[in-house]
Parts: structure tokens; C-alpha cells; sequence
């Protein structure tokens, strides 16, 4: 029996979009340090307030829904951060 394929994500060693880890607050602080594993191209721009580090859906969730809903109508009505509208877009 096949066992599904991990996916790998590559961790970028320079420290973009923030100075100091320390600068933001520790509820902010426990999501910004996972954020390649939230955002598989964090670098390419994701910008957030506190709020949206804990309240936006992974992309590998998000991913996830959108297969199960492509081919349908979405009417994404709490899209906060955009995790979510962003994998509706690509299906």
C-alpha cells in the first residue's frame, strides 16, 4: 500500500518583514514563527495584524476546502485575512 506523499516546505534563512522577533506581541509571536509552515510563500508579501496570525486558516486547510467546494458557487463571507478566498480563486 502507497503512503501519501509529505509535503516539504523549504524554510528561507533571512528574517523577512520584521526587525526583532520580540517587537510583537507573544500571542502574535507563536504564530509569526510558524509562518511557513501557515503560508508556503510567506515571503512573497503576506502582511498581518496581530488578529489575522491566529484567525486565518493554513494554507494546507485551505487547500483542502477549496477541493472539496470547486466546481460550485462560494460565497466566502468571512474572509478576514483571505487565507481561504485565495485557494477559492486558484479553483
Amino acid at each position: 500500500m502507497l503512503r501519501p506523499r509529505r509535503r516539504i516546505i523549504k524554510k528561507p534563512r533571512r528574517n523577512h518583514n520584521l526587525a526583532n522577533v520580540e517587537e510583537i506581541s507573544p500571542v502574535a509571536r507563536k504564530y509569526w514563527l510558524q509562518r511557513y509552515s501557515l503560508f508556503s510563500l510567506y515571503n512573497k508579501g503576506i502582511q498581518m495584524d496581530e488578529e489575522g496570525w491566529y484567525s486565518v486558516t493554513p494554507e494546507a486547510i485551505a487547500i483542502r476546502q477549496a477541493r472539496r467546494c470547486a466546481g460550485k458557487v462560494v460565497i466566502d463571507g468571512f474572509t478576514g485575512v483571505g487565507g481561504n478566498a485565495i485557494q477559492f480563486a486558484r479553483m
